[in-house]
């Protein structure tokens, strides 16, 4: 039988090295990690950006549509909402373009671009509107 004492001397622990190649590991996998959530972050902000330049872009569009194909401009026509004009929105920037008889006659075509991230960001929507007699 063994003494207590060759028992205790046979348990052994963790090496520095064992210790320090654990943490080095580790270290590599939770900067791997710290990589992957900015980068989430990141990608998180920018759709938050875009759904907010799509919807300023579809409100203006269906706006203009709403008032009818007659009290829409009879001329070509450009409405820019420079910067910092739009309450709660001073981020971005949001033109309207009527082109009359574009692409045929009676037909008017309605593009919204809105802007963001100093003009390094665009959503562009179009539609056409026609002189169909109902308004």
């Amino acid at each position: 039988m063994k003494s207590l004492m060759q028992k205790l001397n046979n348990n052994r622990g963790y090496s520095m090295i064992e210790v320090f190649i654990a943490m080095v590991v580790l270290s590599i996998v939770l900067l791997g990690m710290a990589g992957l959530i900015n980068i989430t972050v990141t990608i998180n902000r920018n759709s938050a950006e875009k759904t907010v330049a799509i919807t300023l872009a579809q409100d203006k569009m269906e706006e203009t549509i709403t008032k009818g194909y007659s009290n829409i401009s009879s001329t070509n026509q450009t409405l820019t909402e420079a910067y910092a004009a739009m309450p709660n929105y001073l981020t971005y920037k949001r033109i309207t373009e009527i082109k009359i008889n574009k692409p045929d006659k009676d037909i008017k075509l309605i593009t919204v671009d809105v802007y963001w991230n100093n003009d390094n960001r665009q959503v562009r929507l179009q539609s056409l509107i026609s002189n169909s007699g109902l308004d």
